[in-house]
């Protein structure tokens, strides 16, 4: 089973709305509480895949894969998601993308730094990434964007 995340009131959020077929759990805008609504859905289901959604300001219709999440200390996570398939996935369906390390400084890294922590102290067998996708000005055509993003999805979630 897939879970797609996205903040509250984001484009990411109207993002994944519209998709179908997948678990969906929508984030407060709060760091803590982000977190403990993630935590409550994991320990409810089991998924082998999770695909957190946020938005960043300077990227236009293509998305962002983040490799690494890291806390205030230096202490980071890397994912065990393979970003190569992925890219190569977008690829295919004409989905601009690039792989990141570095996932912000505020809700967008959090959520994936404390996801990852919880994975891996938990061994669960999930896999985890943050994707980073535009804001809504940022995207050209919502429609065909939103149908690339569930093409994206399914190829990799096969």
């Amino acid at each position: 089973m897939i879970l797609l995340t996205a903040f509250k009131d984001t484009s990411s959020e109207r993002l994944i709305k519209g998709l179908q077929g997948y678990d969906k759990l929508i984030l407060e805008n709060h760091k803590e509480k982000s977190v403990e609504q993630l935590i409550d859905r994991l320990n409810k289901n089991t998924y082998s895949l999770i695909l957190s959604f946020g938005q960043r300001p300077v990227i236009k219709d293509k998305i962002h894969f983040e490799s690494t999440a890291k806390d205030k200390s230096g202490v980071k996570y890397v994912t065990d998601f393979d970003i190569d398939a992925a890219l190569t996935a977008c690829g295919e369906i004409g989905l601009f993308a690039k792989r990141s390390d570095n996932a912000g400084t505020s809700y967008c890294n959090n959520i994936y730094y404390w996801g990852l922590d919880y994975i891996k102290s938990h061994s669960l067998n999930t896999k985890m990434c943050f994707v980073h996708v535009p804001y809504d000005k940022n995207i050209g055509e919502f429609d065909n964007f939103s149908k690339k993003i569930k093409q994206m999805i399914n190829k990799i979630g096969e």
